[in-house]
């Protein structure tokens, strides 16, 4: 199993509000403001953390990204990029 397979199991056996303060945790890891893709719209909705929660509900126009390089996708384990734009690792993934 993979790092975030593993991780994706564990986070299946909390309550709501855990996966919720464990989302909240990681936000401060989060580069996603930083990135070329991100967008005025998205700021202005907060989103964040789009491996985790999805794709932005704003039309970015997909430029530069910065999901390699992130805190959050050596910490995860996530093997995608382009999550703004494409959706979850979760979701990317076959699982």
């Amino acid at each position: 199993m993979d790092k975030f397979t593993g991780i994706m199991r564990s986070m299946e056996m909390m309550s709501p509000e855990e996966r919720t303060k464990k989302l909240e945790d990681t936000k401060p890891m989060c580069i996603c403001p930083r990135c070329p893709t991100y967008d005025n719209c998205a700021k202005a909705q907060g989103e964040l953390l789009f491996c985790a929660v999805g794709k932005s509900s704003c039309a970015l126009v997909k430029k530069t990204c910065l999901c390699p390089a992130c805190p959050v996708t050596a910490l995860m384990g996530l093997e995608h990029a382009y999550f703004c734009v494409r959706g979850s690792e979760k979701g990317l993934r076959v699982m």
